[in-house]
């Protein structure tokens, strides 16, 4: 027990465990009139924890290919061993997530918590869910079937919509003139890199400044 102790003061003396656990945990102040809708925050972050390891796992069977890409969902599907269940917990899993956002945003909105002092945790919880649409069209894409062609292409065309730079900006965001391989692929690396990194780093600043405001 005192070698515990001992180990737990020297890690304290260079990284604040016990007291960002104390802080933000154990003993963090709870209202009274605290309810159920405080939980979808907390229930989301679950949740993404889940689409990040189900993802990891099936992106060790996909393959980013326009060959290749709806054979390989196929494959996860019929022959990885529990692959189904995986990929039925991802994509299941994508929209219970936006559900369970929509609930966390109706609390912030009904309870004010976009006023001050903490403008800047509504900022963040905005910037979070316009980069979770990001990640839920560009994920869309990547089982390569009938809905997921289409649906890009529906999606992607509205960028050409954009006034005098639209044409352009629509065949930049595609990697080609049409949905292609390289859309694919494009696709792919943005679902599974630049959108999880992107959200990841957004919620610990969104974190922080939900800790250091409060409860209002």
């Amino acid at each position: 027990m005192e070698r515990k102790n001992n180990l737990m003061t020297w890690v304290d003396e260079r990284l604040p465990v016990s007291s960002f656990i104390k802080n933000h945990l154990t003993q963090y102040y709870a209202p009274k009139n605290f309810n159920f809708l405080y939980f979808f925050g907390a229930l989301a972050i679950v949740l993404f924890a889940l689409q990040i390891l189900t993802g990891i796992f099936l992106t060790m069977h996909y393959k980013p290919d326009a060959l290749h890409a709806f054979a390989s969902v196929e494959y996860i599907m019929r022959d990885v061993s529990f692959g189904w269940v995986i990929r039925y917990m991802h994509s299941t899993g994508a929209s219970l997530f936006f559900v369970v956002i929509y609930m966390h945003m109706f609390r912030a909105i009904i309870y004010g918590s976009y006023k001050q002092p903490r403008e800047l945790l509504w900022i963040f919880g905005v910037l979070i869910f316009l980069l979770l649409m990001a990640e839920a069209f560009f994920g869309y894409l990547l089982p390569w079937g009938q809905m997921s062609y289409w649906g890009a292409q529906v999606i992607v065309n509205l960028f050409a919509t954009v006034p005098f730079i639209g044409p352009d900006l629509a065949e930049w965001v595609r990697g080609d003139y049409l949905v292609s391989d390289a859309t694919l692929n494009r696709f792919f690396c943005i679902s599974c890199y630049c959108s999880s990194f992107g959200i990841s780093g957004t919620d610990l600043p969104s974190f922080g400044s939900s800790s250091f405001g409060g409860f209002k």
